[in-house]
């Protein structure tokens, strides 16, 4: 951790956060005892990481759209049925 005194952060304040984004902390000090510290941020972790991490959630065991069974609904007509349809419907208008 680098210290610098009030004065030159005062005086050449760019400086003081180029050091701090290239990731190195910095003590301000005033008079020789320390005031504020100055630490790159850091992105904080999605919901979703947080939990993948502390093992309340998986990852998905296969990548990709699953499958889907038409037995499941027979009754529905398809995705790509209804979709036709309703272009259909918005040309006649």
């Amino acid at each position: 951790m680098k210290t610098i005194g009030l004065r030159e952060l005062n005086q050449n304040p760019s400086k003081a956060v180029a050091l701090v984004r290239s990731g190195v902390p910095i003590l301000v000090t005033d008079r020789g005892k320390p005031v504020l510290r100055m630490v790159p941020e850091t992105e904080a972790p999605s919901v979703l990481q947080r939990m993948l991490e502390s093992g309340d959630a998986h990852p998905p065991a296969e990548q990709g759209m699953p499958d889907l069974d038409p037995d499941l609904a027979p009754e529905l007509p398809s995705l790509s049925d209804l979709l036709i349809d309703e272009r259909d419907r918005e040309r006649r208008r």
